[in-house]
C-alpha cells in the first residue's frame, strides 16, 4: 500500500468525521479530541480501511465510516494505555492523564470508544458490525490483562517471547483483522474470503507491532524518544530476545528496573544491547509475519497492503542497521565483563 497524496483527501475526510462524532462542546469531548486528532499518527489502519474498500468497491463514505471506527477503539486503547503506562508523552505531546489525571483520561477513553461502537450500530448490516467490535474489544481487554500483569518486571526465562505475541495478538493483531473484517461486512464478500482477510491481517499486524518495538531499541521512530519501552518497562520483543540469550544481560535489566527511574545512560546501554542481539531476529519475525499474511491466501490483500507490509519490513532493515551501526554498547553486556 502506497502512502501517496492519493491518499491524503480520504484520511483528511476521516479526520473530519472523527472531529465531529467526538465534538468539542464538552471537556471530555476535547480530551478525546486531544489524543485521536493528535499530530503525528500514522493512520496505518485508516490506510488499510481505504485500501481493501477500493478494491472491494465499497462506497467511500462507509469506507470513511469504517476507518474512524478503527481508529475510535485505537484511540481508545492508546488512552487507557497512556494510565496503565503512567506515560507523560505520546508522539511528543504531553498525554491527557498527564495533564487531567488518570480518572479523566479513562473517561476519554470510554467516550471514544462508545462513539466507535455507535457508529458501527449504525452502518447497513449493523448487527455484525457491532458484533465484529465488540469482540475485537473483549481481546483487546484480555490482552492487556497480560500487558498489566507483565508492566515492570521480565518474565521468567524462555516465557517472555510467548507472553509478549499473545499480547500483540489480542492488541495490534487483532485491530488490523477489524480493518479486513468491517470492510470485507460492508462489501457483503463470502465468509471465507472475509476470515482469510481478517487472518492475513492479523499476521500483518503482528509484523507492525515487531517494528514498532524494533524501531523503539534503534531509535528509528520520529514520533516517540528511543527507548520509551525501556523507560517504561514494557515488554519489547527484541529486549525479551537479548534477555533470553544473555543471562548477565537479563540479572543487569531486571537490576535497572528495580531501581526506581531508568537513567538516559540504562536506556541507551539497554537499547544497543537490544538491537545489537535482538534486531536480527525482530527482523526476521517480521519477514515472516508478512509471509504468514500472504499465505492466508486473501486476494484483497494482495495488490497494496502485501506490498505495503514488505516495503515497511524492507524500510525497518535499512534504518536498524544504520542504528546498529553508530551504536557504542557491546554486543552483550557478557561480552563488555570479559573484555
Amino acid at each position: 500500500m502506497v502512502l501517496d497524496s492519493a491518499a491524503h483527501p480520504f484520511l483528511t475526510s476521516v479526520e473530519r468525521r472523527l472531529a465531529d462524532v467526538l465534538g468539542s462542546e464538552s471537556r471530555l469531548a476535547h480530551g478525546a479530541q486531544r489524543l485521536v486528532l493528535a499530530p503525528g499518527a500514522k493512520r496505518a489502519r485508516a490506510h488499510v480501511c481505504r485500501s481493501l474498500a477500493d478494491v472491494l468497491d465499497v462506497d467511500v463514505g462507509v469506507a470513511v465510516e469504517i476507518a474512524a471506527i478503527v481508529e475510535l477503539v485505537h484511540g481508545a486503547s492508546l488512552l487507557h494505555d497512556d494510565v496503565v503506562d503512567r506515560s507523560d508523552l505520546r508522539r511528543g505531546l504531553p498525554t491527557v492523564n498527564a495533564t487531567d489525571g488518570n480518572a479523566f483520561a479513562v473517561l476519554c477513553g470510554d467516550l471514544a470508544l462508545a462513539k466507535a461502537l455507535s457508529l458501527a450500530a449504525a452502518l447497513p448490516g449493523g448487527f455484525l458490525l457491532l458484533t465484529d467490535t465488540l469482540d475485537v474489544v473483549e481481546r483487546m481487554t484480555r490482552a492487556a490483562v497480560f500487558e498489566v500483569e507483565a508492566r515492570g518486571r521480565l518474565p521468567e526465562s524462555g516465557t517472555g517471547l510467548q507472553v509478549w505475541t499473545e499480547m500483540v495478538q489480542g492488541k495490534t493483531g487483532a485491530l488490523f483483522g477489524l480493518c479486513g473484517s468491517l470492510v470485507a461486512r460492508a462489501a457483503n464478500v463470502d465468509d471465507v474470503t472475509r476470515l482469510a482477510m481478517k487472518r492475513g491481517l492479523e499476521s500483518i499486524g503482528l509484523a507492525f507491532q515487531l517494528l514498532d518495538d524494533l524501531a523503539d531499541v534503534a531509535g528509528t521512530d520520529a514520533g516517540k524518544p528511543r527507548g520509551q519501552d525501556v523507560r517504561e518497562r514494557a515488554l519489547n520483543h527484541p529486549l525479551l530476545v537479548a534477555v533470553d540469550r544473555d543471562a548477565a544481560f537479563k540479572s543487569h535489566v531486571d537490576a535497572v528496573w528495580r531501581g526506581g527511574v531508568v537513567a538516559d545512560d540504562d536506556v541507551v546501554g539497554i537499547c544497543d544491547v537490544a538491537l545489537a542481539v535482538g534486531g536480527a531476529v525482530t527482523l526476521d519475525e517480521a519477514r515472516a509475519a508478512v509471509s504468514e499474511g500472504a499465505m492466508a491466501d486473501a486476494a484483497p490483500l494482495t495488490r497494496d497492503v502485501l506490498p505495503w507490509a514488505r516495503a515497511l519490513v524492507d524500510k525497518a532493515t535499512s534504518l536498524a542497521a544504520m542504528a546498529a551501526s553508530a551504536a557504542t554498547a557491546p554486543a552483550s553486556l557478557s561480552a563488555s565483563r570479559r573484555a
